[in-house]
């Protein structure tokens, strides 16, 4: 009966929701970012200059990272440098990295030049931290682009296979923090995700499961606030081990909560637009994978081909390869059933699985149908709109 059931929802699958604002375009990794004049930093001597300098030359030889950074059209290099640097090699393996591994320790400094420039300036970001210490075959520094910045992130141990993060960028010609409104811990296993040149996400080990954070980015305040979070129990049965995938694929997030329940959906749904993509039914699915190549899986199912990416799957035809339904994981809209028919009414037809206690609400937009998946709660699991077979040929 599971497998039915599957069957069901691979031909048919979803998106009947509509953005949340303007600021989030419901195909995440499509979009593309416009930057505004504002945003544009006009090319000066746009660097706050020290009295503690380096040469770049000697800090190339000496500094342990070197990370190329902008901020608007401005392009810098960023060094990591500490005068009482010490080396060690590691004698087992343990949380620090494996037997054999260079480990550094010292009290770090950043230092800022323009790029090309032979002058570095030591910045004030990390003056007051205490010592740092570093295995470079750890990604423990790495960037993130957002929008037109570099963000820069530092990471120290916190305990076995966690990670706890300073964020840097530079602004008004100096590298200066990221202020956070709780700590910025992750998962040592995987790097920090990107999602839609504002959002991070970030993922952290519990005892039963993980908990998976996605942050906001405001360029203007300079800050990292906690946009949404939910815990994933091992013990919750899922047809994605979207853990597994987190941890795997860098380019790949956890679908979070942007969109909303629209009252238009089902007049959209009519003319076969999903709100929640920029593709409607119908397009091919070549078309999809060159616009976006970083897909998550793609394969068949249930005789039906599909490519799924976080935030959306869509199912096509073997021969034409035009795709016939669109699956949204309920994670993005996290609503009920009550509240769907509270806006839609009444479904045409509800069928319940007896096997898995899922039930298929669905609802009828002319040629096309719409189906909401729920759990034993009430709770959206996915939502699902189709094209009917026999207006297949209209």
């Amino acid at each position: 009966m599971k497998k039915f059931i599957n069957m069901i929802m691979i031909a048919v699958l979803s998106s009947v929701i509509t953005g949340c604002s303007s600021e989030i375009n419901a195909s995440l990794n499509t979009e593309e970012i416009k930057l505004k004049k504002e945003d544009k930093v006009e090319a000066e001597d746009n660097i706050s200059v020290q009295e503690d300098k380096k040469d770049t030359v000697w800090l190339e030889r000496k500094s342990l990272f070197q990370i190329d950074a902008t901020d608007g059209i401005m392009k810098y290099t960023v060094y990591l440098f500490s005068e009482d640097e010490r080396r060690a090699i590691l004698e087992e393996d343990s949380a620090k990295g494996k037997k054999g591994d260079s480990y550094f320790t010292g009290h770090y400094s950043v230092y800022l030049a323009l790029k090309g420039s032979k002058e570095a300036y030591k910045q004030e970001a990390l003056i007051d931290s205490s010592e740092m210490s570093f295995n470079p075959s750890k990604e423990q520094v790495y960037t993130q682009k957002m929008r037109n910045k570099t963000i820069i992130s530092i990471f120290q141990s916190k305990g076995e296979n966690l990670v706890k993060g300073q964020l840097l960028a530079i602004k008004d010609g100096a590298v200066q923090r990221i202020s956070t409104e709780k700590d910025m811990t992750t998962t040592s296993k995987a790097k920090i995700k990107t999602i839609n040149q504002k959002y991070l996400q970030t993922a952290q080990k519990k005892s039963d499961g993980w908990v998976i954070s996605t942050w906001l980015f405001n360029e203007e305040a300079h800050s990292m606030s906690l946009h949404d979070q939910i815990e994933l129990s091992e013990e919750n049965h899922s047809d994605i081990d979207w853990m597994n995938l987190w941890l795997k694929k860098e380019a790949l997030y956890y679908p979070f909560k942007n969109l909303a329940l629209s009252g238009d959906a089902i007049e959209k749904a009519k003319q076969g637009i999903p709100l929640g993509s920029p593709f409607p039914i119908g397009t091919n699915i070549s078309e999809i994978k060159k616009s976006d190549p970083n897909f998550v899986e793609e394969g068949f199912e249930g005789g039906s081909p599909f490519v799924m990416y976080p935030e959306i799957t869509y199912y096509y035809e073997r021969e034409s390869g035009n795709v016939t339904a669109i699956s949204i994981p309920g994670q993005r809209v996290r609503t009920s059933m009550d509240e769907i028919t509270a806006m839609f009414g009444t479904p045409a037809d509800v069928r319940e699985v007896k096997l898995s206690g899922e039930t298929i609400s669905t609802y009828m937009a002319d040629k096309y149908s719409i189906l909401m998946i729920s759990d034993l709660e009430g709770n959206v699991s996915k939502i699902v709109l189709k094209k009917i077979k026999n207006h297949a040929g209209k």
